[in-house]
C-alpha cells in the first residue's frame, strides 16, 4: 500500500538558529495517513478542494480556467550538468533556483495553471523547501528521497501533502536512457491524481506576487547571476519573444524537447546562507538559503530592470516586494523564475 504524508501547518520559528531542532527532532508533530491502494490503471484527476476557484491564476495573474481551483504542485528538479537536459520547466508557474551542497543548485518548480506530461529529473528535498511550501499554503510536494534532517522541516511546518518516490507512489517512474540517480520522472496529472488518492484537500495557493503594468525602470538586456562555485545563471531579454531566455554555466539552458528555458519575469533575491548541520555522504554540509528576513532584490521584466527589497516576517507571512520608492514591486502576468542568490555574490546587469 502506498503511504502518503500530510504535514501540519502550525506556526514554528523558521530561523536558522532554530534549524538544529529540526535535525534532532526530525518528524516532530508529523502525521502519516495511508492512501488507498493505487488502481491497476492510472486515473488522471486533480486534488479535491472545496475552495472557490479564483478569477485569475494566483501564481501568474492570467485568466483562470478549471485548473485554478486546484492546489500548487511543487517538484524538486535536479540541476547539475549530469542531469541535463531537464523536462517540463516551461510549464511551471514559478521556479526557484536554490543553492545546495557542493556549490551546485537545485530547482523548486511549482505548477498550477498548466500540466506537463514529463517532469524531471526529480531529486531529493532540502530544508528550505519547508518555507517555500508554507508560502504556497502547502499544496502537494513531489520529491525523490531525503535524509531525515533534510525532510524534517518539511514534515514539521510546510503544510504540504508529501509525495515521495521512496514511499512507493506510483506516479514516479525510471526513464530509460537516463542514468541513475538522474532518471526519476513523473507527469503533473499523475502527481495530482496521487494527491487526490491521498485525500488531499488543499485550496489554491495564495498569490506570491502582484501583477500589473510596469513601473518606470532602467532599460536592460539581462543579467548574469553567479549562484555557486559550479552554478552560474544568466538571463537575456528577447524582444521578439517578449520573454527572457536562460543560460546556465555559459551555454543556453535547453530542455529535452529542444526549447530554451524562458520566463516572463526574473526576480533575483539576495539571501543569507547558513548551515543546517546536515551532511551528505562526502561530509559536505547542506546550505540553508534564508527566505525569512529581508534583503535587496532586482526584477527583470519587459526589458527593464527595477531594483527593490524583499521582506518576510515569519513562516506564516507572505513575502512582500517593494521598489526603491517603497511602492509594490509589480510583475508582468505570466511565468516567473526566482534566483535565490547568496548575498556574498552580486548580479551583473547588461
Amino acid at each position: 500500500m502506498t503511504t502518503l504524508r500530510r504535514r501540519g501547518a502550525r506556526a514554528t520559528c523558521a530561523s536558522a538558529l532554530a534549524f538544529a531542532l529540526f535535525v534532532t527532532l526530525a518528524g516532530c508533530g508529523s502525521k502519516k495517513a495511508a492512501a488507498p491502494a493505487s488502481p491497476n490503471s492510472k486515473t488522471i484527476a486533480t486534488s479535491r478542494t472545496t475552495a472557490a476557484a479564483p478569477a485569475v491564476f494566483p501564481l501568474t495573474g492570467l485568466p483562470a480556467d478549471p485548473n485554478s481551483g486546484r492546489p500548487a504542485l511543487s517538484i524538486k528538479i535536479d540541476n547539475i550538468d549530469d542531469a541535463l537536459p531537464q523536462s517540463g520547466l516551461n510549464f511551471a508557474d514559478v521556479v526557484y533556483d536554490v543553492l545546495v551542497e557542493g556549490g551546485q543548485t537545485r530547482l523548486f518548480a511549482t505548477f498550477q495553471s498548466h500540466d506537463a506530461d514529463i517532469v524531471g529529473p526529480i531529486r531529493s528535498a532540502r530544508p528550505v523547501d519547508a518555507d517555500l511550501l508554507a508560502a504556497l499554503g502547502g499544496g502537494l510536494f513531489a520529491y525523490s528521497g531525503a535524509a531525515p534532517g533534510e525532510i524534517a522541516p518539511v514534515e514539521d511546518h510546510s503544510g504540504a501533502t508529501l509525495l515521495s518516490n521512496d514511499d512507493g507512489v506510483s506516479a514516479f517512474y525510471r526513464a530509460k536512457g537516463h542514468r541513475a540517480p538522474h532518471n526519476v520522472y513523473a507527469s503533473t496529472p499523475d502527481l495530482y491524481a496521487a494527491g487526490a488518492e491521498a485525500g488531499d484537500h488543499s485550496p489554491p495557493p495564495p498569490a506570491l506576487f502582484k501583477f500589473g503594468p510596469p513601473a518606470p525602470g532602467q532599460p536592460n538586456a539581462g543579467a548574469d547571476v553567479p549562484m555557486g562555485q559550479y552554478a552560474d545563471a544568466a538571463w537575456r531579454w528577447n524582444p521578439q519573444l517578449g520573454q527572457y531566455e536562460r543560460d546556465q554555466n555559459g551555454s543556453p539552458d535547453v530542455l529535452e524537447d529542444g526549447t530554451n528555458v524562458t520566463a516572463d519575469n526574473v526576480l533575483i533575491m539576495s539571501v543569507a546562507i547558513t548551515g543546517t548541520g546536515v551532511f551528505d555522504v562526502n561530509r559536505v554540509e547542506d546550505p540553508l538559503p534564508v527566505v525569512i528576513g529581508f534583503g535587496p532584490c532586482w526584477l527583470l521584466r519587459d526589458g527593464q530592470l527595477i531594483a527593490g527589497t524583499w521582506a518576510r516576517a515569519s513562516v506564516t507571512s507572505p513575502t512582500v516586494f517593494h521598489d526603491s520608492a517603497g511602492h509594490d514591486l509589480v510583475l508582468h502576468t505570466g511565468r516567473t523564475w526566482v534566483e535565490l542568490q547568496q548575498n556574498s555574490l552580486q548580479p551583473t546587469f547588461n
